[in-house]
């Protein structure tokens, strides 16, 4: 720890105390004085290394209660990383190739979870999606909740996590490049949707990998056309 400023040693001892004492998200922290104590550092050291835990999202202050730890939620790197994302037309490459590696490789588990209610929820988005695109309007929302309530079967907080990371970074890129996201070459984007959701029905895991894929091919060629626009505008 030499050489390190005295909060960050606090933070680094308050991080090993809540795994040595295994607490888990919801448990309450000791008051601060009996903290400071244990780990062996200034009431003010401590008070700088939790408001910075609390910031990365590992604590949380609840208001007359104390400390609590935190649930785990990518809510803090959500709301830093757009700052490390200069060239948002190459941060959307890079987030499609994340979103397609993940997606698609999640399409066999998400037929052997068998969540009917969320995969019939799916379709009817998807059907909303394809009534909106014949309007000529524009379904962000749409897309967003159908791939949210897509891999809900799963109950796993880390993929809920990172698929609420992909939007709201995909929200913050094409807001950052004044424009939104294309129709592209075809309008068959809510098809593109209902065709994921009828082979994960049919419990056809490699169909719905195809499908995932075609889905992605598109979200290309509309990125590729973003790419191409920002480049006239600059040129």
């Amino acid at each position: 720890m030499a050489g390190k400023p005295i909060y960050r040693v606090a933070q680094a001892r308050l991080r090993d105390y809540i795994r040595e004492h295994g607490l888990v998200p919801g448990d309450r922290l000791p008051s601060e004085a009996e903290l400071a104590a244990e780990l062996g550092v200034s009431r003010l050291s401590l008070r700088e290394a939790t408001r910075s835990l609390q910031t990365l999202g590992v604590i949380e202050a609840q208001p007359g209660n104390g400390l609590f730890v935190a649930a785990f939620s990518f809510r803090p790197i959500i709301e830093q990383l757009p700052y490390g994302l200069a060239d948002s037309t190459r941060a959307i490459d890079e987030i499609l190739t994340a979103r397609e590696a993940m997606e698609v490789g999640l399409m066999p588990a998400v037929a052997r979870a068998e969540d009917d209610e969320a995969l019939e929820r799916c379709a009817q988005l998807a059907r909303e999606m394809i009534a909106t695109e014949e309007r000529g309007e524009d379904f962000l929302d749409l897309d967003a909740e159908f791939h949210r309530t897509l891999y809900r079967g799963l109950r796993n907080p880390l993929v809920e996590n990172l698929i609420e990371l992909f939007w709201h970074l995909f929200g913050e890129l094409f807001h950052r490049a004044g424009t939104a996201m294309p129709g592209g070459p075809s309008q068959d984007r809510g098809l593109a949707h209902l065709r994921v959701v009828e082979a994960l029905q049919a419990r056809d895991a490699e169909l719905a990998i195809r499908r995932m894929r075609e889905h992605f091919e598109d979200l290309r060629r509309r990125a590729d056309l973003i790419a191409r626009e920002q480049r006239a505008a600059d040129g």
